[in-house]
């Protein structure tokens, strides 16, 4: 496998994009532009207007996400996490 990318949520009003990985060796290479056009592609297609997409960016992935419409939240609000 190559990477994954992935889209949790309520089939309505809000939606995650998690999970964006690509191996290590392909990095690079184009293969995270690639998940996300088709993961945007799956969004425009079956997201009703008006629905939220968040996802959590760690840099410098950032400008990727960047590239598709994605914009920093802070200060106006800011990721926060809970771990167990």
């Amino acid at each position: 496998m190559v990477g994954i990318g992935r889209i949790v949520g309520d089939s309505g009003c809000f939606y995650e994009i998690v999970d964006i990985v690509v191996e290590p060796a392909y990095q690079g290479e184009g293969f995270g532009k690639i998940m996300m056009s088709e993961l945007m592609k799956h969004l425009d297609e079956k997201a009703p207007k008006g629905a939220y997409v968040s996802l959590i960016a760690d840099v410098p992935a950032d400008g990727l996400y960047k590239k598709y419409g994605f914009e920093y939240t802070a200060p106006k609000s800011v990721g926060m996490y809970r771990k167990y």
